[in-house]
């Protein structure tokens, strides 16, 4: 995991003692101590009373977490927890070998104030930085119900718990959404969850990334009750609208194109053979043969790949074939306003002149930014080059919408 914005997030119970700095740079400990929330300690640092690239020490902290998957930092916490009690603790690379902390140990640090990004943390040079003065007892996660109505900048940092939540979408960062509208994510440990699962209670750190709060289960022993979502029968319309969550079945739904996969894995598109909608499929273990006209049902998840819907399948036994038929393309005569309804589907474009040289096996055209591009067959176009109708999958790609020409003989040369 890399460190491009803050990936890990740590709880720190402790007493903050910031340290004036005089001429040479050099800090010294004042001594003083308070609670999350006071004038001096976490809660100050939380609150912004402390200027970034201050030097301070901390002391009596409680250590809250092991290192984050990244292996780049931790979390503290002051013992009696709450809001802006939480601190994560940056060092970076400098955190080579075995920690010399645990959980739970009570600990001093000396490091620099530094807001990144929005989220404030304590960089340190290594574990040298970090001392352990005893044994404490870990805060326990503050409940927030079932989170409606949270400022979730209190709780920055701080261990919390969640009831009766749902996972409502996960991106393609394996990020979930909650219910309570907070996200869900793996700065400690990667997580399997479905779409439409729910939790009865789920606990985890809050980290703050990417302008975004989430909360991070820290083990196994965080998720509670967690139950999968179940599959529903869906359409490809409902699919492309964002009208499903979880595991779908599509039924009766036909192939549009063979495989452009990897021969490890499979990617194809299918059309609802009653409304022309489409969608890609992707099959993440393993290859299947698949052929233009198959009549398919198939159980998968629905996700966003860089904004390109797909139904995504784990294993090929969730395919079933059931006949065949011939998939109808819909004429589209001019280009709209917005090709984002065609996603996936079959279509012919007619009265088709192409405005460009080749560019990686792609070519504009005059239907408003929609490129034709080679994914399945190389062709011969330049600029000025006129087709009768092309036909072809509309796939999205590198932010460019582009029509995918299955053989030559969807694209007609013009007379």
């Amino acid at each position: 995991m890399t460190r491009v914005l803050p990936l890990s997030l740590l709880l720190v119970a402790c007493n903050l003692a910031p340290k004036p700095v005089d001429e040479t740079g050099d800090t010294a400990d004042t001594g003083a101590g308070g609670g999350g929330g006071g004038s001096t300690g976490i809660g100050a640092i939380q609150s912004g009373e402390v200027i970034p690239g201050t030097v301070v020490t901390l002391e009596g902290l409680v250590v809250t977490s092991g290192l984050t998957r990244d292996g780049e930092g931790f979390f503290v916490a002051d013992p009696a927890g709450g809001p802006k009690s939480g601190l994560y603790v940056f060092g970076g690379p400098a955190l080579v070998g075995d920690p010399t902390f645990q959980l739970g140990d009570e600990v001093t640090i000396t490091g620099e104030v530094q807001d990144f990004f929005g989220w404030m943390e304590l960089k340190i040079n290594g574990y040298d930085a970090v001392t352990v003065t005893g044994d404490a007892s870990v805060p326990a996660p503050v409940d927030l119900g079932d989170g409606a109505g949270v400022d979730w900048n209190d709780y920055e940092s701080v261990a919390v718990t969640l009831h009766d939540q749902d996972v409502v979408g996960i991106d393609s960062y394996n990020t979930a959404t909650l219910s309570s509208g907070v996200m869900l994510d793996d700065g400690f440990q990667y997580l399997e969850l479905q779409c439409g699962g729910s939790f009865d209670t789920v606990s985890g750190i809050v980290f703050y990334r990417y302008e975004q709060h989430s909360v991070n289960p820290r083990s196994e022993a965080d998720m509670g009750g967690y139950v999968p979502g179940a599959a529903g029968t869906s359409s490809i319309a409902d699919v492309q609208s964002g009208e499903t969550c979880g595991d779908v079945t599509l039924e009766g739904v036909v192939a549009t194109s063979e495989d452009f996969g990897d021969g490890t894995k499979s990617t194809f598109f299918v059309q609802d053979p009653s409304t022309g909608d489409g969608v890609v499929v992707f099959v993440k273990n393993s290859a299947y043969d698949i052929a233009v006209g198959d009549v398919l049902t198939l159980t998968g998840s629905v996700t966003e790949y860089y904004d390109l819907t797909e139904v995504v399948i784990d294993d090929v036994e969730a395919i079933a074939k059931t006949g065949t038929s011939t998939p109808r393309p819909v004429s589209v005569t001019s280009a709209p306003s917005d090709w984002e309804p065609y996603e996936g589907q079959l279509i012919t474009i007619s009265d088709v002149e192409v405005t460009s040289e080749p560019n990686y096996g792609q070519v504009s055209t005059n239907y408003g930014g929609l490129f034709i591009d080679d994914l399945f067959v190389r062709f011969e176009a330049t600029t000025g080059t006129r087709f009768t109708s092309v036909t072809g999958v509309l796939y999205y790609s590198y932010e460019e919408w582009k029509l995918e020409p299955r053989s030559e003989a969807d694209l007609v040369a013009a007379p």
